[in-house]
């Protein structure tokens, strides 16, 4: 071989070395070089469930009117949909024999009122017994509780409103004859609406704190109305695990009637879970994972997730409160990498100590 061949080879061989020498170190530098990462304090947040269910509107105060005697009715003084209020008289019967009764016992107290006085008046002269007097004050409290009753029979022929409302439809008309079992009106107050609802079992603990829900009317799925729970039954049913409830939907601009339908929807508050971005979870061959930030360096710990929320994941695993969890930067991240922490964003989730201390550990 000749000297100058044997030069080229050797020249050439030194280049093939260094150049796959050099990026080789170069990349491995590089590695050790501190990642550079975007955190933020492990934050908390309950999972939570959505129920939907069915209700039914119901007036807050609501009631079917009837007499108490049977007779004729003489007078009609409403009609459908008329705001009433408390006392107004709705409907009389023919009380002729009752304004009868209670002239008679008015006149019979009279009486009776009179006969009193002249016997007290004779018993301080002497001139009766004792017995005669306590005589005349009987027949006088005979006589009040006759004029009571008159008073009491004359008023049973008058049906009025228990309560300020607006009364509904009649088949009842003047010349009808009608009984205590003769239904004459409904009396709804409307100011405020029950809405009635099943809800599963799994929600009573949650119902029992007297939660907001959201209506939505199904004429009109465009409005979402905030209602509050104002009572639940006392027992859960056997048939179907459901307890029966309802939510108070103030109604002050009557929009709305006793008997529609309105889907609920309530979220019922579960578990307390560490909630992180979806950008922060990982995925390798054993699962899910997050990256701490540990000391300035890099520490992977495995999750399980419990649930998927809008923009984040509930997951639980070996965290605690406290940590630092990396957010952006996770890609080609190694287990004890130095990290150059640009940012330190607060926890905007305010939990109480003891929240804090009673997270689920996986």
């Amino acid at each position: 071989m000749s000297p100058r061949l044997f030069s080229f080879i050797s020249v050439f061989v030194t280049f093939v070395v260094l150049t796959l020498t050099f990026p080789a170190a170069s990349q491995y530098r590089g590695a050790d070089r501190p990642r550079i990462v975007v955190v933020e304090k492990l934050s908390f947040e309950y999972e939570t469930s959505k129920i939907e269910a069915v209700g039914s509107a119901q007036a807050k105060r609501s009631v079917t009117l009837f007499s108490s005697v049977s007779d004729e009715v003489t007078s009609v003084y409403f009609f459908a949909g008329q705001a009433v209020k408390k006392d107004d008289v709705l409907l009389e019967l023919d009380s002729r024999l009752q304004d009868i009764d209670m002239q008679r016992a008015e006149i019979e107290l009279e009486d009776a009122q009179k006969n009193l006085d002249r016997v007290k008046n004779s018993f301080k002269k002497g001139a009766v017994t004792e017995r005669e007097v306590d005589d005349a004050n009987t027949i006088f409290g005979l006589a009040k509780i006759n004029l009571l009753e008159a008073q009491k029979n004359k008023e049973d022929r008058l049906v009025r409103a228990p309560f300020e409302g607006i009364v509904g439809l009649t088949d009842v008309e003047a010349g009808d004859r009608i009984t205590p079992q003769t239904e004459i009106t409904t009396l709804d107050d409307r100011t405020k609406l029950f809405v009635n609802f099943f809800a599963p079992e799994l929600a009573v603990s949650y119902l029992m704190e007297k939660p907001m829900v959201q209506l939505q009317p199904w004429t009109d799925r465009l409005t979402l109305l905030s209602a509050r729970v104002a009572e639940i039954d006392s027992r859960v049913s056997l048939q179907d695990r459901t307890i029966r409830a309802r939510a108070l939907l103030d109604n002050q601009n009557d929009q709305y009637r006793p008997g529609m339908s309105f889907r609920v929807t309530l979220e019922v508050r579960g578990e307390l879970y560490i909630a992180i971005p979806e950008a922060a979870l990982s995925w390798g061959a054993n699962g899910a994972f997050v990256w701490l930030a540990e000391n300035e360096k890099a520490k992977r710990v495995g999750v399980q997730i419990e649930q998927r929320l809008r923009g984040r994941i509930l997951v639980t695993g070996d965290l605690s409160s406290g940590e630092i969890l990396i957010v952006e930067g996770i890609q080609g991240l190694r287990d004890g990498q130095a990290l150059d922490i640009q940012n330190t964003q607060t926890n905007n989730i305010k939990l109480t100590q003891k929240q804090l201390e009673s997270k689920v550990a996986g």
